[in-house]
C-alpha cells in the first residue's frame, strides 16, 4: 500500500465514537488507496475511564461509529472507522491509527 496522502494534518477536534464517548483530539487524516480515508486519532489528557473505554472499543472487533465537526465541515465520507493498531503510554495517552469502513457497501452483500 503507498502512502497516504495526507489532507489534514495536527487538526484539534472533537469526535464522539459510537454516538456516545466524546474526546478531544488531534486528527490527521489522509486519502489512501480505492478512496478510503487514513486518520490518526491522538487522544490525550484521558481519565482511567476514559482510558478503560478506549481499551474496550479497541477490542471489540468491529467497525466504531464516529462523528467529528472537521469530517462534518470538509463533507468527508467517513461515518466508520476500524483500527489498524492502538498505541499507549504511561500519561494516559492513546494513538489509534485507522481506516474508514463504509457500512454502505454491505448493505446489499449476499455471502452464500
Amino acid at each position: 500500500m503507498k502512502e497516504p496522502v495526507i489532507v489534514q494534518k495536527n487538526v484539534k477536534d472533537q469526535i464522539r465514537l459510537e454516538n456516545q464517548y466524546d474526546f478531544n483530539t488531534i486528527l490527521t487524516i489522509g486519502l489512501v488507496e480505492f478512496g478510503d480515508f487514513y486518520l490518526t486519532i491522538e487522544f490525550s489528557e484521558l481519565t482511567m475511564e476514559d482510558f478503560k473505554t478506549l481499551a474496550k472499543l479497541n477490542k471489540s472487533a468491529r467497525r466504531i461509529s464516529i462523528k467529528s465537526n472537521i469530517i462534518d465541515r470538509e463533507g468527508y465520507n467517513i461515518t466508520h472507522i476500524v483500527i489498524k493498531s492502538f498505541t499507549a503510554d504511561n500519561n494516559f495517552s492513546v494513538t489509534w491509527e485507522c481506516f474508514s469502513d463504509d457500512p454502505a457497501l454491505y448493505d446489499n452483500l449476499e455471502v452464500k
